[in-house]
């Protein structure tokens, strides 16, 4: 299996929209400017005119500038401070083991990087979005901040650049349209209304209308989102027909209430208008369409969208109709189109549900879709498409999240949160989830349903499991003795086995092998567990369990039933913990070529999953094996790769005991035999890695040789006092393993320039090496 098309894993992914951004390259390189400048930079104005898809273009072009990346958080759906904090660690995709306060966890993660956030769509939590900005630029010295919001935040520091409508020609002005010529490039109005025109099929502009399409462009007060709504009806109006249609629009807005701002009459007759210009059923799905949080799938919107007046088996064909008409945006998430509604239309479609009283109907179905979803992807947990659903899971998150939070707020509907939380423990631990959020929810969900049922039983379970793992060992024993009461209550011994098959995970957890063993075992021994595809796990939690311990046969013998059951069933996601397992054996018996092709084998499949806890296991085993075998660079280089994944997948805490005490060991012996010096270089080399890299490195798609220089350590050893304070300051960010592109963008300097000062840093130190750099940065105290 290979990973999405034109999906860079372990990136933090940017909205990818399908359509040409058109223009405004003036403001991009302005803003580029204002974020080298302050720390966080608000681009203010009304709907519409444009601030979201500046804020991604200028973000697009900035993620080489920023080591760590760019975040991307749209808050349309965020109404509270919980609701902005889920987004934000969503976003982060924090893996966090931590239950302290949101805030904290997401400050702890951001105060050594260096990366870009953008908060999009303020407006709607202000006061708490200024409150979580103002303590993330407090403790993250090298975190900017984009933020898009109708108004200011009021954030210390901030820079408010106000989003200007697009410019438009004086269409009287003598010269500017000489007939039979194209309308100037210089004017991006014109552009983009000729574009939009063009793909929705309607005029080509070959007529030489530009005099009159210059004039609907003032008319819609050059706010791009009026202008494509207005260039997708060239199919049936002409232009000079488009401004008296929308003159008499407006004349009917101004005399209900005069005292609303020019652009916001202009943007709110162009939506009423396109509105009216939608057929009967394209107006249901925009409608019904605005429950959608963020993103969502033609399958998504067949299910909750369709019903009385919209038969599902025309969705298709409406979701085209409102794309054509730029009512719709299709995007790409994870590899596959999605759509989404603007937050300004979703807001009139909002508006317009609440009008007939359809609310809470389509936030019910809203939610039944969603429920259904999860429990699908529980289903297929055990499966051979468990990395399609999970893929599909983390492109829902927003919807997810929505849907929960109904069950959450509305009376009756209680059991329906513990029906969820049964359902989404793989999705919380593997790929975008986080134990934090699963934590969350469930001890939500069951403070509020107390009911004796299977989804009680195994929200239970659940919750005991990311105890454990978060090394709450007495609150995990706690809770699955509740768990272990309730499924005897209810007579399911299928599910009694798989409490003792947790039991066993929360004994390896807490570091008792010998229990953990026991209680595999005896739960591998009850009738009713021999059909069941779970029973991988103890298979898993076996070879783990004998390998910690050397028993080396028994270690083997249980990772060949773990492959067996996998073959099976066809579950990848179990088996790469089962290869942990079986390389902790190979290497207790200095089998360190096994230890390779194991570990190895696990990171190709932890990458499919984003299994982040696992590509660290296997990180620390491989590089354990290579300093055994003698080649401590290669294992140096490997530390520091391990700790480039870590830190580029958010793995917040230490690691478990055993694979602690692993890397405590494989350091000191690196280090011992390395030299300082050359043991601080060498692993700096291997965090100057990007994810990908750190994972090709580690599966040897990718090499490279020690430095010639590395050998002698008087060369690492250069005098202090020796650079200018600006060599000092491009030596300190090449320690943090910058490309000169990037550095070049933190200083605000040309990459040229960038160039010159490594060289000459480089030559006063008698250096051949920007790894020599960074060692003697270290030496320096730094």
């Amino acid at each position: 299996m290979t990973t999405p098309a034109g999906h860079h894993w372990g990136d933090i992914d940017l909205p990818v929209e399908l359509t040409s951004f058109v223009g405004r390259q003036r403001e991009v390189a302005a803003v580029k400017k204002a974020l080298s400048d302050a720390r966080v930079v608000t681009l203010s104005g009304v709907g519409g005119i444009g601030k979201t898809r500046l804020a991604l273009k200028v973000a697009t072009e900035l993620r080489r500038a920023f080591t760590d990346g760019v975040a991307f958080f749209g808050l349309s759906a965020a109404m509270d401070r919980p609701a902005l904090d889920s987004v934000v660690l969503d976003g982060l995709r924090i893996r966090g083991e931590s239950d302290h306060e949101a805030a904290e966890i997401i400050t702890d993660f951001l105060c050594e990087r260096q990366m870009l956030l953008v908060f999009d769509n303020c407006e709607h939590v202000v006061a708490e979005s200024a409150a979580l900005i103002s303590t993330v630029i407090r403790r993250a010295p090298q975190v900017r901040v984009l933020a898009t919001s109708r108004e200011r935040l009021w954030v210390t520091g901030e820079y408010v650049w106000r989003v200007p409508p697009l410019s438009v020609p004086d269409p009287d002005s003598e010269g500017e349209f000489p007939q039979g010529l194209p309308g100037p490039s210089e004017y991006p109005a014109l552009a983009l209304f000729a574009e939009r025109a063009a793909a929705a099929g309607g005029s080509n502009m070959a007529g030489g209308d530009w005099a009159e399409v210059a004039r609907l462009c003032r008319r819609l007060d050059g706010l791009p989102l009026a202008i494509e709504l207005a260039a997708v009806q060239t199919r049936m109006l002409s232009p000079s027909q488009l401004i008296r249609r929308f003159d008499e629009r407006l004349g009917s807005l101004a005399t209900r209430d005069r005292s609303v701002p020019d652009r916001h009459r202009s943007l709110e007759a162009a939506i009423e208008w396109s509105y009216e210009l939608c057929s009967p059923e394209e107006r249901l799905l925009w409608v019904r369409a605005s429950v959608f949080a963020g993103p969502f799938s033609l399958e998504s919107a067949a299910s909750v969208c369709s019903g009385e007046g919209l038969p599902p088996e025309k969705v298709t064909d409406l979701v085209t109709g409102l794309i054509d008409k730029s009512l719709l945006v299709h995007e790409e998430h994870l590899g596959e189109v999605q759509f989404r509604q603007l937050e300004t239309l979703a807001q009139y479609g909002r508006t317009r549900l609440r009008e007939t009283d359809a609310e809470g109907e389509l936030a019910r179905r809203h939610r039944d879709w969603y429920l259904q979803l999860a429990e699908q992807s529980f289903a297929h947990s055990y499966s051979s498409d468990q990395l399609t659903w999970s893929r599909r899971l983390r492109r829902e998150r927003a919807n997810l999240n929505v849907a929960f939070e109904y069950c959450m707020s509305t009376p009756g509907e209680e059991r329906a949160a513990v029906r969820f939380t049964a359902a989404l423990l793989q999705y919380w631990y593997e790929g975008g989830g986080q134990l934090a959020e699963g934590r969350r929810w469930l001890e939500a969900a069951l403070a509020v349903d107390a009911e004796p049922t299977w989804a009680h039983v195994m929200s239970l379970r659940n919750l005991a499991w990311i105890y454990s793992q978060q090394q709450d060992h007495a609150a995990a024993e706690a809770t699955l003795r509740d768990c272990r009461a309730l499924a005897r209550h209810l007579h399911d011994p299928l599910m009694d086995a798989r409490i003792i098959a947790t039991e066993a995970e929360l004994a390896l957890a807490r570091g008792d092998c010998a229990a953990s063993i026991a209680r595999s075992e005896e739960a591998l021994a009850r009738p009713e567990y021999a059909a069941d595809p779970a029973r991988v796990t103890s298979f898993t939690i076996l070879t783990v369990g004998h390998a910690l311990l050397g028993n080396y046969e028994e270690a083997v013998r249980a990772h060949t039933e773990a492959q067996r059951c996998s073959a099976e069933s066809g579950d990848s996601f179990r088996v790469s913990w089962a290869q942990v397992g079986r390389a902790v054996a190979e290497l207790r018996v200095g089998a360190h070529s096994s230890v390779i092709v194991y570990t190895r084998e696990c990171i190709r499949l932890a990458r499919e999953f984003d299994s982040v806890f696992a590509l660290s296991a296997a990180f620390a085993l491989m590089l354990s094996s290579t300093a055994a075998e003698g080649d401590f660079v290669r294992a140096a280089v490997l530390l520091g790769a391990r700790q480039r994944v870590r830190h580029a997948l958010g793995i917040t805490g230490v690691a478990a005991p055993a694979e602690s005490g692993m890397i405590d060991a494989a350091t000191a012996r690196i280090r011992a035999e390395l030299g300082e010096a050359l043991f601080e270089a060498t692993v700096t080399r291997g965090f100057a890695h990007d994810l990908n890299g750190a994972l090709d490195y580690a599966l040897g798609i990718e090499d490279e040789p020690a430095p010639a220089a590395e050998t002698g350590s008087a060369q690492v050893q250069a005098p202090a006092g020796a650079l200018t304070p600006r060599e000092e300051q491009v030596a300190a960010l090449v320690a943090q393993g910058m490309s000169n592109k990037q550095i070049a963008a933190q200083l605000v300097l040309s990459p040229r320039t960038v160039e010159g000062h490594v060289e000459h840093i480089l030559t006063k130190l008698g250096f051949t090496s920007r790894a020599h750099i960074a060692a003697w940065n270290v030496r320096q105290g730094r």
